[in-house]
């Protein structure tokens, strides 16, 4: 005789659960689920507020005690009210340095670590949201800390803004080759006639070819963007820069040089990757 995995209860020959038990079970399940929609949007409200947060946690814990959530769900409802609160606040594709500010208030009010809040890549957009912000508005930000030395030498009064780890560099090489050409030969018609084909040239055809380089990392600074791998680093200066050409996945730059070629940098976050570089370079003039 099986017992009841809800009450532990003999349930009957061949059964898992009363009926009953399975009836209330679900019964919890919606309020509790109702319960977690409620928290979501009290920590949304919170945060577009002014307020402290020390009333929001009066709330949690009454949803939680009335919507039979775990207490070991908490931590996990917190984050994810966080996420729809960012998501909300970055729908313009702007953070305001309010909405910054509140976001940081609330993950260190709630001990959020930041391993949780970036698990879905939305803390990194909120750092990046307010590094476009600063240079957006002239100022040259100076947010990054590194837990060890650079791989770049910096240049005087240069300032780091943003680096990608495991990012690639790639250029545009463009190889030459003649196709066709001939020294000349000489055919026999009759005897006594022969007919030469006269020598040619061959014509020169070029071909560009896009080369993945070395794979390093890119460091984006006030002045200059750095890639920095085990067989290639580069230091390409914004006032060098004729042109940047947007890619989903990186930045491409062109040089203020005769022949140059399209150097591109892989960073996985286009759009972010473009619009720094680009308000660096203005910032830079």
């Amino acid at each position: 005789m099986g017992e009841c995995r809800y009450c532990g209860k003999p349930a009957g020959l061949l059964r898992s659960s009363h009926p009953e038990c399975q009836e209330l079970q679900l019964k919890r399940e919606r309020v509790a689920q109702g319960g977690r929609q409620r928290v979501s949007a009290e920590v949304m409200r919170a945060i577009k507020g002014t307020g402290s947060f020390d009333e929001l946690e009066t709330v949690i814990s009454e949803i939680q005690r009335s919507s039979f959530i775990a207490p070991t769900e908490r931590n996990a409802l917190l984050v994810e009210g966080w996420q729809n609160a960012v998501g909300h606040f970055l729908e313009d594709g702007l953070l305001d340095a309010t909405e910054e500010d509140r976001l940081a208030q609330f993950q260190e009010r709630f001990a959020l670590s930041q391993v949780d809040l970036d698990r879905s890549g939305l803390l990194s957009k909120v750092a990046k949201a307010g590094v476009l912000r600063d240079v957006t508005n002239g100022v040259l930000p100076k947010r990054m800390t590194f837990s060890g030395p650079l791989p770049i030498n910096l240049q005087k009064g240069e300032q780091p803004v943003w680096a990608f780890a495991s990012a690639g560099y790639l250029e545009d090489r463009t190889d030459r080759q003649v196709i066709g050409g001939s020294q000349g030969v000489s055919i026999r018609l009759a005897k006594g006639v022969y007919y030469r084909v006269s020598a040619f040239k061959g014509e020169a055809v070029e071909r560009t070819e896009r080369t993945h380089v070395d794979t390093g990392m890119v460091v984006v600074t006030s002045k200059s963007i750095y890639f920095a791998g085990p067989k290639k680093s580069v230091r390409l200066p914004y006032e060098k820069i004729v042109a940047f050409q947007p890619f989903k996945d990186g930045v491409g730059a062109t040089r203020d040089a005769t022949n140059a070629k399209l150097q591109i940098f892989v960073t996985g976050d286009g759009w972010f990757t473009h619009n720094l570089v680009t308000n660096l370079a203005q910032l830079g003039k």
